[in-house]
């Protein structure tokens, strides 16, 4: 029963965080986040090895082994694996130029 009582706080929790995001209004944090909002942008972006794989419509273990090979650059965050966008535009120019 606790579990249940936790994650119905959680979601409350959730709902008043997220209520001014839901209407349109703007969040008190909003301003903090216009700081970092010019530093997103596509080449930022981060995929995990699973994203990478779903996207170029193959496995998970081809994946890595690109990563292994050099033929697809990685960014290592913590025990994990990211790719960037702009890397991943770049292999795929790599292979449409070796066909």
């Amino acid at each position: 029963m606790k579990l249940n009582t936790h994650q119905n706080k959680s979601n409350s929790d959730r709902t008043k965080c997220c209520r001014s995001l839901d209407n349109g209004e703007p969040a008190e944090s909003r301003d903090s986040d216009a700081k970092v909002l010019p530093m997103l942008s596509k080449d930022l972006q981060l995929f995990s090895v699973v994203e990478v794989s779903q996207i170029l419509g193959i496995g998970r273990s081809k994946v890595y082994e690109l990563l292994y090979k050099g033929e697809l650059k990685s960014v290592k965050i913590g025990g994990s694996r990211r790719i960037r966008y702009s890397d991943l535009g770049e292999y795929v120019r790599y292979l449409d130029d070796a066909s």
